[in-house]
């Protein structure tokens, strides 16, 4: 099994170096030979979207390659979108993986080659839920085995939704809105959360999801963590929010897996979901 490490969105700092090389060496304990992107480290004024475009694509070009995990975060994702030759993303067998400002790459693969992609942070592997993450890794992500069952959801509002996954994180989703890049939400579950952020914040993105016609087509809502705003107890609460922003119709569930948080676990972007109460 192959797999590529790359940073489309702000570069790795020369300090986590180290932690990039355990990441490699417990991938390959799972037999996985793992290539990095030769911009994994750019400098910030080195930087180049055509660049770090043209490693995913040839990522995606390369008929042994499984998987694609990128290992960044931050703001600069969306400005590779526009140098993706989408035709070699649908074309390939490679699956694209990241979280975050991801988001953007996720569901704008998703919205021009109609492939899926997972939402999952593979440094995951290296932190306090290491352990628990690289069984994980092992049965669900290199199995090709991930379900709605991993997100052990509940129900806020309603008693079940289905449909495609689609967005993540709902700051970096938004840069999509007005481009070509948007998905069609059309009977979708609509995936949210967020790492920073406070209740105003949250107010104005759910706010702009509802002007642009978003709640007006989508069967569902699935709230991942929303951190800054748990960690600190700000109110009204991300719940809260969404309840009274979102129309009464539109069923709500809530998963503590998906995230920034170090326990996260996948979701499948584009698959369909069918979530249900009990």
């Amino acid at each position: 099994m192959k797999a590529a490490l790359t940073a489309c969105s702000d570069p790795m700092l020369l300090y986590q170096r180290e932690d990039v090389e355990r990441l490699k060496t417990l991938m390959e304990k799972e037999n996985v030979e793992v290539v990095f992107s030769p911009h994994l480290f750019d400098r910030v004024e080195d930087l180049s979207e055509r660049d770090r475009a043209g490693d995913l694509t040839g990522y995606f070009r390369d008929p042994d390659m499984d998987f694609i995990f990128d290992i960044s975060g931050g703001d600069i994702a969306n400005s590779v979108l526009q140098k993706l030759d989408y035709g070699a993303v649908r074309d390939s067998r490679a699956v694209f993986c990241g979280y975050s400002d991801l988001t953007t790459v996720l569901n704008a693969v998703y919205a021009k080659t109609g492939r899926g992609t997972i939402n999952y942070q593979i440094r995951n592997l290296l932190y306090d839920h290491g352990e628990e993450q690289r069984t994980y890794f092992r049965e669900h992500i290199l199995a090709r085995n991930v379900t709605e069952s991993d997100l052990e959801y509940r129900f806020l509002r309603g008693h079940s939704m289905c449909g495609r996954v689609l967005a993540g994180n709902i700051r970096c989703f938004l840069k999509l809105a007005g481009t070509p890049f948007f998905p069609d939400l059309s009977g979708a579950i609509l995936l949210l959360e967020a790492y920073s952020g406070t209740p105003m914040k949250m107010t104005t993105y759910l706010h702009q999801l509802k002007q642009i016609g978003v709640f007006e087509k989508i069967n569902g809502i699935l709230l991942g963590r929303f951190s800054e705003m748990e960690k600190k107890g700000y109110t009204p609460a991300m719940r809260e929010l969404v309840e009274k922003i979102v129309p009464p119709k539109i069923p709500i569930a809530a998963t503590p897996y998906v995230g920034h948080e170090t326990d996260a676990r996948a979701v499948c972007i584009g698959r369909e979901y069918s979530l249900k109460e009990g």
